[in-house]
């Protein structure tokens, strides 16, 4: 942090890093040790956010200083103090900040290190400068000044010019302020620094403001704000916007003034620099009133009187106590007029006693210097009564020390206390969280190829006669397999845990063993169209090493790699040997690894998508337990990924190689096994044209959608959809009998899927099915509460499914017999399942009821009052009723007509027009299909 203790403006160089490099430095520190090198860190963190965030930035420099004292690096100690000195006089603590300088010049005049020496001194003359003690500040300055000038040192002599100009600026002696500020921009122009130039304009333009030559002022703050933006310094820009808008209040160009004000508010509230956001709304409650707008401007200078805390100074609030007075007389509410200028009265006084009391103060220390050399001389001349004195003073000094370490002792005790217990109960609180997602997803990874497994061997239990085809069978293996590696990887961590698993190296060629593991990979790859490329070298490799674990981590990070890479991606694996050391890559081109999970990527049990709708499954253990393995072997492995992009793995195992009798050739040939793009064998899709309920199925596991599918597709047509997504849109476009969907899956995930389709007119008549591994009570209410109809937990039987379906499925045709029955009163509530549908019944029975008797109502008015289509109208009716809309208004009309022909309330012919029917024969043939004989015979 080489400019921290120079004034500002050479301080914003520090803004020139890219936030990459902040990022950078928090990744890094952690794998630092106590030294200098992490001290430096520290350092340059403060440089990254101190113009951020000055408590985050206080924070590193305080850690620096502990660090630095504690390893006893003198000038680093000297240089985080110094650090914290500025950033505490950022603060206004300008006597916690003096004390640290102090200790810095020390170290600094120890060392003879000029450049320290300057910087500390000229700080020293700006806390004195803004504590009013100008004589005591242009001591200071004008030591750092002779001292850069002797040392050469420009830019700090620039630095010092600025400063010399601030404390003159303080003294309104505005015109050898402007000479100093002008001889400091004439440095920095020749050294071209950028923050200098915009710093000294910046300055220039406040005092050109402060005298009225406003037309200077804007000059140089627009030039200064275009070097702002340039550097990107944030703070610096809303300073100068600020700045701009005070300019343009006292030109009286108040919307102007408004404009800049509030582009500085939005860049001071981005910052977090709130004794700037207090000056910056107070100049926009101060245009609000130059424009006549009193009561904004009273709202605006009351927010910012709510808002303003500790830190904000008395002459803010002491403006806009003012302001508020002339507001409330404008409005001629005198009385709360009357009352901000009390205010006025009252803390204007406070400001003036601050600064007599300051002056006091001096005088006051200057009094008891003098008074303290008259004591000792009276102290000299009766030497026994001074014994006694200082003795009485030292009982009395031990004894309030002893009593203040006693209690700083027991509090330190209770506090260190009560931050163990904290700790103690935030761990539990993690490691609770940890183990309900463990035990969530690894019931999840058990149960779906449990039920895979139960399915195919419960059908052939059930039909001993039936064989099983060779792709069940293969699916049967293929997850009995992965139940087996979730098993062994459990079994492996436990003895790690327990430090029971132990190195079994046995000889061997360590290449053979690499080629072996990482070629099994290549028919999987050749299926999905993926770019593998293994660079292995063709050469032996003798040593000792524990193949099995060697082949544990291999076939981890390539499965990771092979299920985060899309289909036509590109993986690469390469390994070389060199300084008795075996280092392999794995590199992806897959979807990446967010920057903020890098550091828990290792952690076990953690994984990067934890939600219900994550792409690919995982129990989070994987390469928690790879790290292991690779620490156990002495190894180490580390990971970088960009978002996107892909991921790099690189481990590193110490291998001592063993000289065999075999010649090893000296060059290395690269096995090099590259998938390229084969055709897609042309496939006829024959389309179901059973007259059967059609079911969609929404399931992204591939073994579990043929299993389901196995299952239904002798009754019933199936459709299939990979995820909710996909499954939504089939809904809406083509509605089915019934939906059965799984509860995790990618994109969206099976309780979205339920509350979409329930809540929308369109599909909310369908029934659906619930699937999910999640077997605990709150899911299934969860899974229930959003509107499904059913709920099964795997692993289920097929047979169960079954039934299940088809009681939806028959449920669902009982009610739509119900509405279709004669009478003309239908309830909606005992036809219809959901909210939804009994809504939209009565809403279409009140229609019917409201125009059956209107001749010239059809089809396409009933579309524009229920404000749907006709397809959709069509599928929703046919769906709730069984009937079209057409036949459905028809039916309505004959059940009317039914009711007046048997209260006997007209004529056969005035009851035919009266429910809508213009032909009176089309009437008849239409009541005698429905009812089975003319309306005259019925009437009868």
């Amino acid at each position: 942090m080489k400019w921290l203790p120079l004034p500002f403006w050479l301080l914003s160089a520090s803004l020139l890093f890219s936030q990459s490099r902040a990022d950078s430095l928090l990744n890094v520190l952690p794998t630092l040790k106590e030294d200098s090198t992490k001290v430096q860190t520290y350092l340059q963190l403060v440089d990254e956010f101190y113009r951020k965030d000055l408590n985050r930035a206080l924070d590193y420099a305080t850690r620096a200083e502990e660090l630095s004292e504690k390893s006893g690096l003198t000038v680093l100690l000297a240089t985080s103090k110094r650090n914290v000195g500025y950033l505490l006089t950022n603060m206004r603590k300008y006597q916690q900040a003096e004390k640290k300088y102090r200790v810095a010049l020390k170290i600094y005049l120890e060392h003879n290190n000029p450049a320290g020496i300057m910087n500390v001194k000229t700080e020293l003359g700006n806390i004195a400068r803004m504590q009013s003690k100008n004589e005591e500040a242009f001591g200071l300055f004008f030591e750092a000044l002779a001292l850069a000038q002797k040392e050469g040192d420009k830019l700090r002599e620039a630095g010092i010019y600025s400063s010399i100009g601030d404390t003159y600026k303080n003294q309104k002696q505005f015109k050898k302020a402007i000479e100093n500020y002008e001889a400091a921009l004439v440095l920095v122009r020749a050294l071209d620094f950028k923050p200098g130039v915009s710093a000294c304009l910046t300055n220039l333009a406040n005092i050109y403001t402060e005298i009225r030559t406003y037309e200077k002022a804007i000059r140089y703050h627009e030039q200064a704000l275009e070097l702002k933006k340039e550097m990107a310094d944030r703070l610096g820009e809303a300073r100068v916007l600020n700045s701009l808008g005070i300019v343009y209040n006292n030109l009286k160009e108040f919307y102007r003034a408004e404009n800049y004000f509030k582009q500085a508010h939005e860049v001071a509230e981005e910052v977090a620099d709130v004794n700037l956001s207090y000056e910056i709304e107070y100049g926009l409650a101060a245009a609000a009133f130059g424009k006549g707008d009193y009561k904004q401007s009273i709202k605006m200078a009351t927010d910012a009187l709510e808002k303003l805390d500790s830190t904000a100074t008395l002459e803010t609030e002491l403006k806009i106590h003012r302001l508020l007075s002339n507001a409330y007389e404008e409005l001629k509410e005198f009385e709360k007029a009357h009352h901000s200028a009390a205010t006025v009265i009252q803390l204007s006084d406070s400001f003036y006693n601050e600064k007599i009391v300051l002056t006091t103060n001096n005088l006051e220390a200057k009094y008891k210097n003098e008074q303290k050399v008259k004591e000792i001389a009276l102290l000299e001349s009766d030497k026994e009564l001074q014994s006694l004195q200082l003795r009485k003073r030292i009982n009395e000094r031990n004894a309030i020390i002893a009593f203040a370490l006693i209690m700083l002792t027991l509090a330190g005790l209770l506090y260190n206390q009560y931050r163990i217990k904290q700790k103690a109960n935030k761990k539990l609180k993690e490691l609770d969280r940890l183990k309900s997602n463990f035990f969530a997803n690894i019931s999840h990874e058990f149960r779906t190829p449990l039920t895979l497994i139960k399915g195919p061997i419960e059908r052939l239990e059930q039909n001993p006669e039936e064989k099983l085809g060779m792709d069940t069978i293969k699916m049967i293996r293929r997850n009995a397999t992965r139940v087996l590696k979730l098993v062994n990887q459990l079994l492996d961590l436990s003895k790690i845990d327990e430090g029971n698993l132990k190195l079994e190296p046995t000889e061997g060629d360590v290449y053979k063993c690499l080629r072996a593991a990482t070629s099994s990979f290549n028919s999987h790859a050749a299926q999905r169209n993926i770019d593998y490329r293994v660079h292995i070298p063709q050469t032996v490799l003798w040593a000792s090493f524990d193949r099995d674990k060697l082949e544990k981590v291999l076939y981890n990070l390539l499965s990771n790699a092979f299920k985060f890479s899309e289909d036509g991606s590109f993986i690469s694996f390469e390994t070389t040997y060199g300084e008795q050391a075996l280092q392999m890559q794995l590199a992806d081109s897959g979807k990446g690894i967010p920057k903020e999970d890098l550091p828990f990527i290792f952690d076990r049990f953690y994984q990067v998508d934890g939600s219900s709708t994550r792409e690919k499954e995982g129990s989070g253990i994987g390469l928690s337990l790879s790290k292991d393995l690779v620490e156990l072997m002495d190894g180490t492995i580390t990971v970088t990924s960009e978002l996107d992009k892909g991921s790099f793995f690189t481990v590193h195992l110490p291998i001592q190689q063993i000289r065999t009798g075999q010649e090893e050739s000296e060059d290395e040939v690269a096995i090099v096994t590259s998938s390229a793009p084969r055709p897609e064998p042309f496939e006829l899709i024959k389309e179901d044209k059973r007259d059967l309920p059609r079911i969609l199925l929404v399931e992204d596991n591939s073994d579990m959608l043929h299993f389901i599918k196995e299952n239904l597709i002798q009754q019933y047509k199936v459709t299939e959809a990979a995820n909710g997504k996909i499954g939504l849109k089939s809904a809406i476009v083509n509605p089915p009998e019934l939906i059965i969907t799984d509860l995790m899956m990618p994109k969206m995930d099976g309780i979205e899927l339920c509350k979409k389709l329930k809540t929308d007119v369109h599909t909310s008549h369908i029934p659906v099915i619930m699937l999910t591994a999640k077997a605990g009570m709150e899911n299934k209410m969860e899974g229930l509460e959003t509107g499904a109809d059913d709920y099964l937990t795997k692993p289920f039987d097929g047979k169960e499914l079954l039934v299940r379906t088809k009681n939806l499925i028959e449920q669902r045709k009982k009610l739509r017999e119900l509405f279709a029955n004669k009478k003309v009163h239908v309830d909606p509530k005992k036809v219809t399942v959901t909210s939804i549908d009994q809504n939209f019944l009565e809403q279409l029975l009140t229609l019917l009821e409201d125009n059956y008797s209107h001749g010239d109502f059809g089809v396409p008015q009933m579309q524009e009052a229920l404000a749907m289509s006709k397809s959709q109208l069509h599928r929703k009716l046919k769906a709730l009723t069984n009937e079209a809309p057409g036949e459905l208004l028809r039916n309505f009309r004959l059940k009317r007509a039914a009711q007046l022909l048997a209260q006997k309330a007209d004529t056969v012919t005035q009851i035919a027009y009266r429910v809508g029917f213009n032909d009176l024969s089309y009437f008849t043939k239409c009541f005698k299909e429905l009812y089975g004989v003319v309306p005259s015979a019925y009437q009868r």
